[in-house]
C-alpha cells in the first residue's frame, strides 16, 4: 500500500502566496507606468479620469484578484479566508517594497505629506479587499468555490471603483 507524504506547506498558504505574487506583479505595472509617465521626484496624482486610470489596475489586482482567487480554489471556508488574507498581505507588501525602492512619491494633500504610490494604492485597495472577502463569505452558502469567488470579485470590483473615485478626488 503506498504511503502518502504530508505536504509541508498548507494549501491555503500556497494559493495565498501564489495569488499575492500575481497581484503584486499586476499592481507593479501601475508603478512602472506612472514612473515612465512622469519622472520628477515629487509627483501629483492627477484628478479625475487620469488619476483613476493610474490607480485602478493596482486596486483591481490587490482588492479583487487576491481575494477572489483563493476563494475559487479553496477546499474549505477557512482555506478561502486564510488564503485571501495571506494573498492581500503578500501583494501589498511586495507592492510597497517596490514602491519604496523606486522612490515614486505622490503628494497627498489630505495628509500634507508625500507617500509612495504603492502605499496609496494599497490603502485604496483595502476597502475593496475587505468588502469582497466579507460579501463572498457571508452571502455564499459554503464560503468557498465558484460562487464565493464570483461574489467576492463582484463586491470587490464595486467597492474598488468607489474607493478609486474617492481617493482620486480626495487627493
Amino acid at each position: 500500500m503506498p504511503v502518502m507524504k504530508k505536504k509541508l506547506v498548507p494549501f491555503w498558504l500556497r494559493r495565498g502566496v501564489e495569488a499575492g505574487l500575481l497581484g503584486a506583479l499586476l499592481a507593479g505595472g501601475t508603478l512602472a507606468a506612472f514612473h515612465l509617465y512622469v519622472v520628477i521626484p515629487r509627483l501629483f496624482l492627477p484628478h479625475g479620469l487620469a488619476g483613476a486610470l493610474i490607480l485602478a489596475p493596482a486596486v483591481v489586482a490587490l482588492g479583487v484578484l487576491v481575494v477572489s482567487y483563493p476563494a475559487f480554489l479553496a477546499a474549505t471556508r477557512s482555506d478561502a479566508v486564510m488564503g485571501a488574507v495571506a494573498a492581500f498581505l503578500v501583494a501589498a507588501d511586495v507592492l510597497m517594497i517596490v514602491s519604496f525602492l523606486t522612490g515614486d512619491e505622490v503628494l497627498v494633500h489630505a495628509l500634507g505629506r508625500s507617500l509612495p504610490l504603492g502605499v496609496v494604492a494599497a490603502a485604496a485597495s483595502l476597502p475593496a479587499a475587505v468588502a469582497g472577502l466579507l460579501i463572498g463569505q457571508l452571502t455564499a452558502p459554503l464560503g468557498f468555490g465558484r460562487s464565493a469567488g464570483l461574489r467576492s470579485a463582484v463586491a470587490g470590483a464595486v467597492a474598488g471603483s468607489i474607493a478609486v473615485i474617492v481617493v482620486v478626488y480626495a487627493i
